[in-house]
């Protein structure tokens, strides 16, 4: 079997709750003014994780920027509905990276995390960025929710978990579950911790995944406190 299949798979879950930060209300009516799209790109780029951020073991990021009719397509209320919620919180742009280590058959075989997904999206103003962390709040609260959105996994529980309080505000939870991806017979147990934080009018998000009866370790927090320190001195 092709590690990166289920592997991928991890993917899919962290993709599910990424949603709540791609993205209803309006904003305070006193935005300033909208950075053109270099800026923003600029912004994102400072702020997303890199490789030499993460333990070592991972190798280089699959990473995009995310314009909204991007990250509506894989809205669990659809595309139409997905667009109209985050053009209402006024996302003006995001950034995507995922790395996976680079013998995941190893983590596999001895336990580990294998897979890191960061998503960073900059908002208008803070008001959208308070709702679009309410959304995933509410997203994560329930794994039953969680479980119809996502492709071939089975058995998914947990829910929000204590954690560290980082920037304006946090959210946390963690699952565990069962992968099979088409066409292969046997069934990949993982667990998944998931946090969210908005510092001003920026919402990031990590997805830790952990392999081979191993749960994600400290770097869950050490990774979120880097986007966040980015994220408050960039969108200072």
């Amino acid at each position: 079997m092709r590690t990166w299949i289920w592997a991928s798979l991890l993917v899919v879950l962290a993709a599910a709750v990424g949603v709540a930060c791609g993205g209803g209300g309006d904003g305070d009516g006193n935005a300033q003014p909208t950075p053109d799209r270099p800026t923003l790109e600029a912004w994102l780029t400072e702020i997303q994780l890199k490789t030499e951020d993460l333990p070592p073991g991972f190798g280089d990021p699959d990473e995009s920027f995310t314009e909204n009719e991007q990250a509506a397509e894989r809205d669990p209320e659809g595309p139409t509905k997905g667009l109209e919620r985050l053009d209402s919180w006024r996302r003006l742009l995001g950034s995507d990276a995922s790395f996976l280590v680079k013998d995941p058959v190893g983590t596999f075989t001895k336990g580990g995390t294998a897979l890191v997904v960061s998503s960073v999206s900059i908002f208008a103003d803070e008001q959208g960025a308070i709702q679009a962390t309410q959304w995933g709040r509410d997203l994560l609260a329930d794994p039953a929710d969680a479980e119809s959105l996502i492709p071939n996994v089975s058995d998914l529980a947990g829910g929000p978990i204590s954690f560290a309080s980082v920037g304006d505000e946090t959210v946390a939870a963690e699952f565990t579950g069962k992968t099979q991806p088409e066409g292969v017979q046997i069934k990949i147990e993982f667990t998944a911790d998931i946090v969210v934080i908005r510092e001003g009018k920026g919402v990031a998000y990590i997805a830790v995944g952990a392999i081979g009866g191993a749960k994600p370790g400290p770097e869950v927090e050490q990774l979120i406190r880097i986007l966040d320190e980015r994220m408050a001195r960039v969108l200072a």
